[in-house]
This record gives C-alpha cells, sequence and structure tokens, in this order.
C-alpha cells in the first residue's frame, strides 16, 4: 500500500492537492471481498518563486514640504509563494537619488514603502525618476524553474509646489558689542529669502526677548539696533527671537514664518568699583595686645575680575589704632596697632579702608568698617558691647516713588477741588441767567423790610421810590402812625432820591458781584435813613463818648421812647422801677 509519486515535477502553484481512491481485495481475480478509501494529498510550500511587480512603472505626487521620514507611495509585488515564504527586498537599480529616498518592504504587506531621507525642494528638483528592483535572497534554486530572478519597475516622482516660509541664510546669529559704549547703535543684521519662485519680500519682527525689555530692536529690514547703550552687570548676553514673514501682493503678511536665534554678548568693561562685604560686626577688646586680628575682610566686584592681580586694600588714615595688613587672596585682616583702647574716650571707631581693583582704568572704593570696643574677661570673651544704632532708611528710588505718589495724589484733589468750584459756578451762572430784569427788579419793589424803630420807617416804602423813580415826580407824604417830630433843618436831605440812589447801587453790586448773598438778603445794606434827628444808632460811627450825647430829646419822641429817655437822660428819674 505503498504511494509514490509517478513524476518529479509537482508544482503547489499550479496544483497543491491530490485526491485518490485506493481499492482493497482479498482475493485475486473477481472473487473475494473488496472496499475503498479516499486519500487526500497535499503538496507543502517551499520558496522558489520570486517577486514581480504588478506594474512596469508606478507614478507618485508628493508636496515639497512633506517632512523626512514620510510616506511617499508603496509599489506592489506578487509572490505566488505563501505568506512565509515571501521576503522581498528592494534596492535602487539606476538614478542617482538614492540618498535622496529609501525603500522599505512592509513585513506584512510585502509592499515597498517610499520615504524621502531628506528634505525636497521643488524649486531645486521638480521629479524624481529612477529603477527599482524587488528580489527575494531566500529562494531555494534547486527548485527554480523558470522566468527570472529579480523584476524592475521604473518609480516617477513628481514634487508639487507649496508656499513655504522664508529660509535665513545663516543660523544662528551671534554679535558682540562692548557695554556702556554710545556710540554702537547697529550690531550688523539677519537676512532670510524666499525660498518659492515668487520671491516675496520679506519684513523681520521681534518676537521674544531674554530679558525682557526694549534692549535690542530689529528693524522691517533685519537690522539689528541698540536703542541704549548695555550693561553687562545687568546681563551678560541678550537673547531674541527673530521672525521672517513675506510680503503678500496686496501688502498684507503670509502667515506662514520661520525663526532665528540672535545672540549679542556684552564684553566687560571697569566700570563699578570693589565693595566691601560685611561677614560680621567686628569688635575689639578694650585691652586688646599689639597685633590682635580683629576681622579678616573681603570685597566684591560686579565687574569681571581683572587678570592682572588681586585686589588691593589701604586704610584712608595712618592715625589710628587699627592697621591693615594684606593677605594676597583678596582678602586683608584688620589687627590692633598699638593696644589698650579707651572705652571713656570711644565706644566705637569708624575706620575708613580703601579698595583698589587693579582695573583699566583702576577703580576704588571707601568703605568704613564701625569696630565696637567692648569689655572683656580675662581670656579675652566679650563681656558687654554698646549695641549700635541700626541705620535705617529709605532709598533714593523710594523717596523718588513716595515723592511722586503724594504729588499725584495732590494734584488728583485739586483737579477735583477746583472741577466742583467750576460746576457750582457754571450752576449759579445758569441760575442768574434763567432770571430776567423784571423778575429782580420785582423781588426788589415788593420787599418791606421795615427799620429797626425810626420814625423815618415810611422811607422804606420802596413801592413809593420806584413810582418816583419812573414817574420822576416827588411822592405826596404817607402819613406816619407815630407822632411827628421837627427834625432841625439841617439834618433834612432828600431822602428818596438818596434811597433811590443806594437801592441803584445794591442792585448793581448783587449783579455783578457773584460772592455776594441771594436777591432776598439785599435788606442788610445798613441804610439808616436821613430823616432821623437821632442820626445813626451805631457806636462804629460814633466818634465821641457816651457822656457828650445829650439823650434828652429822647423824651420829645413819645411814650415808645419814655425808658430810653429815663435810662440815658441828664437828670435820671429816682422813682423809675425797672
Amino acid at each position: 500500500g505503498v504511494i509514490s509519486t509517478t513524476r518529479a515535477d509537482l508544482d503547489r502553484e499550479n496544483q497543491s492537492t491530490y485526491e485518490i481512491i485506493i481499492k482493497a481485495k482479498d482475493a485475486p481475480g473477481s472473487s473475494g471481498d473488496s472496499s475503498t478509501a479516499t486519500v487526500i494529498i497535499t503538496l507543502t510550500d517551499i520558496n522558489d518563486n520570486f517577486p514581480v511587480f504588478k506594474h512596469s512603472s508606478f507614478h507618485f505626487k508628493v508636496p515639497e514640504n512633506i517632512s523626512v521620514g514620510g510616506e511617499v507611495g508603496r509599489v506592489k509585488v506578487e509572490d505566488v509563494d505563501e505568506p512565509q515564504h515571501r521576503n522581498t527586498k528592494y534596492s535602487f537599480v539606476r538614478g542617482d537619488y538614492r540618498d535622496t529616498f529609501e525603500i522599505v518592504a512592509n513585513p506584512f504587506t510585502n509592499e515597498g514603502i517610499i520615504r524621502p531621507k531628506k528634505p525636497l525642494d521643488f524649486e531645486k528638483v521638480a521629479e524624481y525618476r529612477f529603477d527599482i528592483e524587488a528580489t527575494d535572497p531566500t529562494v531555494d534554486l534547486r527548485y527554480f524553474k523558470s522566468g527570472g530572478s529579480r523584476s524592475i519597475s521604473t518609480v516617477t516622482i513628481e514634487v508639487t509646489d507649496v508656499d513655504e516660509p522664508p529660509v535665513f541664510t545663516k543660523l544662528p546669529y551671534e554679535f558682540k558689542v562692548r557695554e556702556n559704549d554710545p556710540e554702537i547703535r547697529t550690531l550688523g543684521s539677519v537676512w532670510a529669502h524666499d525660498p518659492d519662485a515668487a520671491k516675496r519680500k520679506i519684513r523681520f519682527i521681534r518676537r521674544r526677548a531674554s530679558p525682557n525689555g526694549d534692549y535690542i530692536r530689529v528693524s522691517d529690514t533685519g537690522i539689528i539696533q541698540l536703542p541704549k547703550p548695555l550693561d553687562r552687570e545687568f546681563s551678560s548676553s541678550y537673547n531674541i527671537t527673530v521672525a521672517a514673514q513675506e510680503i503678500l501682493e496686496d501688502g498684507r503678511l503670509s502667515d506662514r514664518e520661520s525663526h532665528a536665534q540672535v545672540h549679542v554678548i556684552v564684553t566687560d568693561e571697569n566700570d563699578n568699583a570693589p565693595e566691601l562685604v560685611y561677614p560680621e560686626e567686628p569688635r575689639v577688646c578694650e585691652n586688646a595686645a599689639p597685633g590682635k586680628v580683629i576681622i579678616r575682610i573681603s570685597a566684591t566686584d560686579k565687574d569681571e575680575i581683572s587678570p592682572r592681580g588681586f585686589f588691593k586694600y589701604s586704610l584712608a588714615t595712618e592715625d589710628s589704632n587699627f592697621s591693615l595688613i594684606e593677605n594676597y587672596d583678596n582678602t586683608a585682616n584688620i589687627t590692633v596697632k598699638y593696644g589698650q583702647f579707651n572705652r571713656e574716650l570711644a565706644k566705637i571707631h569708624y575706620l575708613p579702608v580703601i579698595i583698589s581693583d587693579n582695573g583699566d582704568p583702576e577703580l576704588s572704593s571707601t568703605n568704613t568698617l564701625v569696630i565696637s570696643v567692648c569689655k572683656c574677661n580675662e581670656k579675652g570673651n566679650f563681656t558687654f558691647c554698646e549695641e549700635r544704632a541700626k541705620q535705617v532708611g529709605v532709598s533714593i528710588q523710594a523717596l523718588v516713588a513716595i515723592f511722586i505718589c503724594i504729588f499725584t495724589i495732590i494734584v488728583f484733589f485739586a483737579v477735583i477741588t477746583l472741577l466742583i468750584l467750576l460746576r457750582k459756578r457754571h450752576k449759579k451762572d445758569l441760575s442768574s441767567l434763567g432770571r430776567n430784569v423784571a423778575e429782580i427788579h420785582e423781588q426788589l419793589v415788593t420787599y418791606d423790610e421795615e427799620g429797626g424803630g425810626e420814625m423815618d420807617t415810611t422811607s422804606y416804602d420802596v413801592s413809593v421810590l420806584n413810582s418816583v423813580r419812573k414817574n420822576g415826580i416827588k411822592p405826596e407824604a404817607v402819613p406816619s402812625p407815630y407822632a411827628q417830630v421837627q427834625k432841625p433843618p439841617g439834618k433834612i436831605t432828600s431822602g428818596a432820591g438818596e434811597m433811590e440812589m443806594m437801592i441803584e447801587v445794591k442792585k448793581d453790586e448783587a449783579d455783578n458781584d457773584r460772592d455776594l448773598l441771594p436777591y432776598d438778603t439785599l435788606h442788610i445794606y445798613g441804610y439808616e435813613g436821613a430823616e432821623s434827628i437821632a442820626e445813626s444808632l451805631s457806636s462804629l460811627e460814633s466818634g465821641s463818648s457816651d457822656s457828650d450825647i445829650d439823650y434828652d430829646f429822647l423824651n420829645d419822641w413819645g411814650p415808645r421812647f419814655k425808658m430810653l429817655a429815663e435810662l440815658y437822660g441828664s437828670e435820671p428819674n429816682e422813682d423809675f422801677v425797672y
């Protein structure tokens, strides 16, 4: 029952299975019993076929701004072997673009994926054309029947143009400038161009700055400018980000931009004097021996350390009980010169120390050390020192800020006050303008304020006076409810005309003077009339004392003045009862 092949060229790709019916008999000839069985034979696959491109050429379109490693397209091959025997390898056959593209096989689909290895540029190369080969190095050549061992296809890649951002010619930009140099205003320039065929003009804009501030400017044409000298002590380097944008045909700026970093390095110049470092408060015993080290001082400098040497220390005066010894390591020791301090004469000494920096030019500063003389025990330990008064001060900048705030507040309140006054005056002007002359005249002529007891109260009938003023005739005398008194001839004056003139004057004053009281208080003009034989009763206008005036005439004025007559009369009535 051995089943064997009858030919050696079985091909799974042509027929992968065979079905055979086998008959078994238990006796020869036609006698005996028999039965049949079906046998299915399946051919296993071996890698005996090479891959073949499905097309003789492939064409792809790709924009020029495709990223490196992005997918341009896929080429497809056909391999009749089973998937586990498909190991296609792709390679370039003809063309000089192996450094521009690569082809990588997909292990699942056996496709060749084309990817760019560097940026594409439509303006430089608009089309790529090359031949590629597909092969399988794992094919068992013993069973290879016919056909080629490799397949070749032509690939064409068309690059399309896109609007690209400007391209800077140099990255990054670096400039050096000397600090505090007023003559340097331009450091250089940045440059970018439009890589597209349109070749548009470029405008440059400053985007970011570190440190933040208006220290470095960029013109529209890319010129790097300094509005003011730079200070290295504030910052030793300044960085800005410059953006380049294309100017479109209508004058607008393109929304695509590229960036460049600009570094400005500030070189140092010796423009700061060294300063003393105060690590602690120096103290010395009143019985300190000569040569005793009181404190070690050091200095700092905002400028770079001079390569010519260390700081130099010296005392501003030698007439003290202190000496200075340099250590030649940027420090110095303050020691006792003669010894034995007298606390009764001075408990605190102020020692000026001069520090030089050996720079070019050499700068120096004078710093004051405040040394306290203290009581000490036998071991030299401090037992008692006076507390130094702490200096509490305000910087000049703070004083200026406070002054500006106070001045601003004062100006603010002054403006508010002025506006309030102007508003009140404006309201008063509107009120006065709203009153016509007739209204004012009516208020004056209907005013009826009589005097304080004089017999000439009829003179205050303003309506009568007003009619006199209008008609020019003398009014008839109005009967007085009081007894008439004969007055001396010299005392009589034209009361009506005088009153008329006085009222007109007061009216003019009220019209022209804004500070007078309202119109309904014109009765305070203080006119006492000209018909009173007593004249003015005001003591302010009296030029004589009470003893020089004869008040007997009060007896003639009637019962209303009886009390005054008895009070001021020359012979008072002793029987008068108050």
